[in-house]
């Protein structure tokens, strides 16, 4: 007994199921979470090593590259490169995305402890952390009042990040910008020299005073009693009596005498900015797993409450859940109006109003129980999924459909309803199942291939291949189980009782099937120039491709703009926030710019700058993102301080980070020549016209103060060289003697000299050093030199390196331009010891490319696998296989015509086609098989198949196509991105359809000839008999319901 058996005889069994089915898809869609794309995971680890006074090549020397010797040995590592800074190491280890990631995090820490013991003293233990690419915020916004700095940042600490991390889902909330309280003690430089006191042992004084600690325990009778040590100062004006010296009179010289102590706020190393006013930033970050639009709406309503109880204003800069929500509107109405597109079709093909309605409910059925497969799987409601399910719209009908046909040409040749039921299904089942499996050959490749595109394409692929399955499943069930509920026999001979209107829809089909059967004896007696026709249309596809330009992904219109700017070397945080506020001033006034929130000093940097620029919703504006990037571009061209510029679209995944189009690191070993080689591709850069926003990554020339110590005259003094640097340190930059508590809140304390005596060359000259022989002028132990110097030193595969890069110039694409780059640095070799690394979105678009190419490889091996099993044959696959290459003409025309370029979602759409337009093929081939059991030649065979499949072909094709209409004309958020797809495919329907129905017949015909000509006209019979499977064949034979 057959499971369409089983659903006959148990109505309320299938009933039951189908109603199960839906009910655990809607529990699944309630608890689904909603993001942007897939969680996309990188083994990524950091190591950071602290070196305090130590200088960028000292830090490379002596901490990074101990340590990147050490990592590298790691097996599964992708690449390692690092930063080197002033006081710190930062070394990136990026392994295979097959390495889990606790794994490496051991590895790391096992390479690095052994490391340790080479790196030098005074450099602190490294820190070694995984790096979460999703732990980045789904909402940002900034926080001003009247307040002071210092005020508005504890409110936010101490009342808004607390109520903000209960809220579920919230893992981290991070506050930036604003103002930190410090307590500072500025030494006058004078008065330490009347009382015979130096910097160093004042900050010794104030370090030892300001402690509290356990002192031990007394036995108490039957216990003990605690001891501690109380000399931590209460308040400020504690630490400004505190004794610091005796005078010669014997009276007591305290720290107020001889310094200002006072409280205020840290020197920032950040400034953020909203719409010109000063503001502190709040960034929320979801804990993994997260509903990212459900967490940044809870912020969003707890906002309110916030700002009325504390009096802060609010503005939301950055907000996930906009996006999300308005991709996840976008592709639901695809979905809705694709379905009600598709179900129309069916109707007018079938013009049976209850056939239709039992067809249809494949699609709410299919579509609902996947809500529940993919929440077992742990997939979300993202982009990826949800055009899974918008382009499997055309797909979940087929089968239905198909089966609904071969149940109707029973019903119409007399059987009751059940028979009709169980005998259709039974007929189209091993077809049906063909054609289904076809398209799971096709996806499964899709959903494992490699790198970030594996990962962004795994849940659209087994998205959609579990939709196509349990359209199988209910074909098989629900279909037959409807068909023999509620549906009447026909009586041969009697009329049919239709509508004149359905009665003229009749006949246009019956006269499409009369000019179809003509052009088919056409092509047949012109089997050479059909078939040459044919060939030279897919060549001349293959010939245009190129033209059609390539980049990674679509580029997508997300109303928001970044901005990144770089001034000199050597400017101050205070230069670059001011010339910064005058361009924020001019982008603000252009039509359509809603906010501009402004991060200066960005990645503590002085000299960088970051803009996020907040546009109108792009269909509420008249200009496209191109236009405001040009405006931006001539705004920033008024300030000719700036070093570099570059005005690009938001990253595809925020936690990447900034990821250009175009990314060049140059290596080598010295770095004088590094920077020319690295000038050097800048200049090619700029000669490719396909390039802009061209910007050297380069922190040369920084300006510093270099102190040389004479070691002869140290050394007659008794004071080492290092206890010179010390003091220099503590005298300008600062030392933190402990941290002054007042509540809940801790001000560092901070002792230096004040700014008078320390921000001049002549007051560094006269600054006193304290040695065993007295203070002396530091002029006395050193010279003082103006230079210049790394401010970061790169490492790329452990070389130094300098990065250039490069965006996207209007009008052109990004395989363009790297063809034209590659073609000018290839024309000049560098110098033996010097390379070139590409990176950026040019690799991951290489690597995409080749993992989709494998990908479509695999999928055709498959399809053979899929059809040679159902035909039985090793001939007749490649016959139907045929259609493959004809697909290819229309999604090139397709792509062309719209102005698409060859990216990772038209090439998906191209990976679609191939199990889609198998289909067709399959239709026409087993109809031929089938006449030719009968005692058919080859020509009479198609010639009777093709009439007979011409209208369900045109069915599934034309759901198909309209299913996919509304994806690939959508003007909303995330368009962009779903466009090609939907165009790629329905181009290649169209002409595959249009070909297949004319060049499958031909190619029979001629594999058959050849057949019969090799075996003689008795094995030929038996040939093709042994070729097509009893049971599908009549089935597929009979599906033209209704076709003549």
């Amino acid at each position: 007994m057959t499971l369409s058996d089983v659903a006959i005889r148990r109505p309320v069994f299938t009933a039951m199921m189908s109603v199960t089915l839906v009910v655990l898809g809607l529990l699944g869609l309630r608890r689904l979470g909603t993001d942007l794309y897939p969680d996309v995971s990188m083994p990524f680890v950091t190591v950071t090593t602290t070196y305090p006074g130590a200088s960028p090549s000292d830090v490379e020397e002596t901490v990074t590259r101990p340590i990147e010797d050490a990592v590298s040995s790691i097996a599964g590592i992708d690449k390692v490169f690092s930063s080197s800074r002033e006081d710190v190491s930062l070394v990136f280890i990026e392994f295979e995305l097959s390495v889990p990631l606790g794994e490496a995090v051991q590895n790391v820490r096992d390479k690095v402890g052994i490391a340790q013991g080479e790196l030098p003293l005074g450099a602190r233990a490294p820190v070694i952390a995984q790096y979460d690419v999703a732990a980045q915020p789904v909402l940002v916004f900034s926080a001003a009042s009247g307040q002071d700095p210092i005020a508005l940042r504890e409110q936010l600490d101490d009342q808004v990040r607390p109520r903000l991390e209960q809220l579920e889902g919230v893992a981290a909330v991070r506050i930036v910008g604003g103002a930190e309280p410090e307590v500072s003690v500025d030494l006058s430089r004078d008065r330490l020299r009347a009382v015979g006191l130096d910097p160093e042992a004042v900050f010794r004084r104030v370090q030892g005073e300001h402690l509290d600690l356990p002192g031990g325990k007394l036995p108490a009778g039957d216990g003990e009693v605690g001891i501690r040590v109380r000399g931590e100062f209460q308040d400020v004006d504690a630490l400004r009596r505190m004794p610091v010296a005796a005078a010669q009179d014997g009276s007591l010289v305290r720290l107020g005498d001889v310094a200002l102590v006072r409280k205020g706020a840290k020197e920032p190393k950040t400034l953020v900015r909203t719409d010109g006013v000063d503001a502190v930033a709040v960034e929320v970050v979801k804990q993994a797993g997260a509903n990212s639009a459900a967490v940044a709406n809870e912020v969003k309503r707890l906002l309110p409450e916030l700002q009325a109880e504390l009096g802060f204003r609010a503005q939301v800069l950055v907000d996930q859940s906009e996006i999300i929500e308005a991709n996840a509107h976008e592709v639901w109405v695809a979905i809705f109006f694709g379905g009600a597109m598709a179900i129309l079709i069916i109707l007018l093909f079938l013009l049976d109003v209850r056939g239709t309605i039992i067809s249809a409910l494949a699609l709410p059925t299919s579509v609902v129980g996947t809500l529940f497969v993919m929440y077992w799987m742990g997939f979300s409601l993202n982009q990826l999924t949800l055009l899974g399910l918008s382009l499997a719209i055309g797909l979940l009908i087929d089968d239905a459909v198909v089966v609904r046909e071969s149940i109707t040409r029973r019903l119409e040749a007399g059987d009751p309803p059940a028979v009709a039921a169980s005998r259709g299904t039974q007929e189209i089942a091993l077809a049906v199942m063909a054609t289904t499996f076809t398209l799971v050959a096709v996806f499964v490749p899709v959903a494992f291939m490699q790198g970030i595109t594996g990962q962004f394409f795994r849940q659209f692929g087994l998205t959609i291949t579990v939709a196509v399955l349990i359209s199988l499943f209910v074909a098989f069930t629900l279909d037959p189980m409807l068909s023999a509920r509620f549906v009447r026999a026909h009586v041969p001979g009697q009329a049919r009782r239709e509508h004149a209107v359905a009665r003229r829809i009749r006949a246009g089909f019956d006269a499409s099937d009369r000019v179809y059967a003509r052009t088919l004896d056409w092509v047949l007696r012109h089997r050479g120039l059909t078939f040459a026709a044919a060939a030279l249309l897919f060549l001349a596809s293959l010939a245009v491709a190129p033209l059609l330009g390539s980049e990674f992904a679509p580029k997508e219109d997300r109303n928001q703009l970044i901005v990144n700017l770089e001034y000199p070397p050597g400017t101050s945080l205070a230069t670059a926030s001011r010339r910064s506020a005058t361009l924020e001033a001019r982008v603000r006034a252009l039509p359509g710019v809603t906010a501009v929130y402004a991060t200066i000093g960005y990645q503590e940097d002085p000299r960088q700058v970051r803009w996020r620029v907040n546009l109108v919703d792009k269909n509420a504006r008249r200009d496209g993102v191109e236009s405001y990037k040009d405006w931006i571009r001539g705004v920033l061209a008024a300030d000719e301080r700036l070093a570099t510029r570059a005005v690009s679209d938001p990253p595809m995944l925020e936690g990447i980070g900034d990821f250009p189009p175009v990314l060049m690191h140059v290596t080598g070993r010295d770095f004088t020549r590094l920077r020319e080689e690295a000038e050097r591709l800048v200049e090619a850069m700029r000669a490719v016209p396909a390039l802009t926003d061209i910007q050297l990554k380069d922190s040369p020339g920084k300006p510093e103060l270099q102190v040389e110590v004479d070691r002869e005259e140290a050394a007659r003094l008794g004071v080492p060289a290092g206890a010179v640097a010390l003091q220099v340190r503590l005298a300008t930059q600062g030392e933190v003697a402990g941290k002054l508590r007042e509540g809940r809140r801790e001000s560092e304390i901070r002792v230096r000299l004040a700014g008078d005596d320390r921000e001049s060359r002549d007051a560094l000259d006269g600054m006193w050093i304290s040695t065993p022989r007295g203070p002396v002028a530091l002029a006395q132990l050193a010279r003082l030199e103006r230079s210049t110097s790394p401010a970061v030193i790169e490492h790329q595969r452990r070389e130094r390196s300098i990065s250039v890069w490069a965006q996207i110039a209007p009008g052109h694409d990004l395989g363009g331009a790297v063809q034209a780059l590659r073609a000018r640095v290839g024309a000049r070799p560098l110098p033996a010891g010097y390379g070139y690394i590409w990176d950026g979105m040019q690799k991951e678009q290489a690597e995409s490319q080749a993992n989709m190419g494998l990908a479509l490889l695999i999928a055709v091996v498959f399809i053979f696998i899929v059809l040679a099993s159902q035909f039985e044959s090793f001939v007749h696959p490649f016959t139907i296989m045929l259609s493959l290459p004809l697909a290819i003409v229309g999604a090139v025309l397709g792509l062309g015509l719209a102005g698409q370029t060859v990216n990772m979602g038209s090439l998906i759409g191209i990976i679609l086609l191939m199990g889609l337009v198998t289909k067709n093929a399959i239709l026409l081939v087993d109809g031929a098989l089938q006449h030719l059991r009968e005692g058919d030649d080859p020509e009479t065979a198609v010639r009777r198949s093709g009439p007979r499949r011409l209208r369900p072909i045109l069915m599934t094709s034309g759901a198909m196509i309209l299913g996919m209409l509304p994806t690939a004309l959508g003007k909303g958020m995330g368009s962009e991105f779903r466009a090609p797809m939907a165009i790629a495919v329905i181009g290649g329907v169209v002409t595959s359809t249009m070909l297949t129905l004319w060049v499958v017949p031909v190619v029979f015909v001629w594999v058959e000839k050849v057949r019969r000509r090799g075996r003689g006209r008795p094995r030929a019979l038996a040939a093709a008999t042994d070729a097509g499977a009893p049971a599908p064949q009549a089935g597929v034979r009979d599906r033209a319901a209704g076709g003549g």
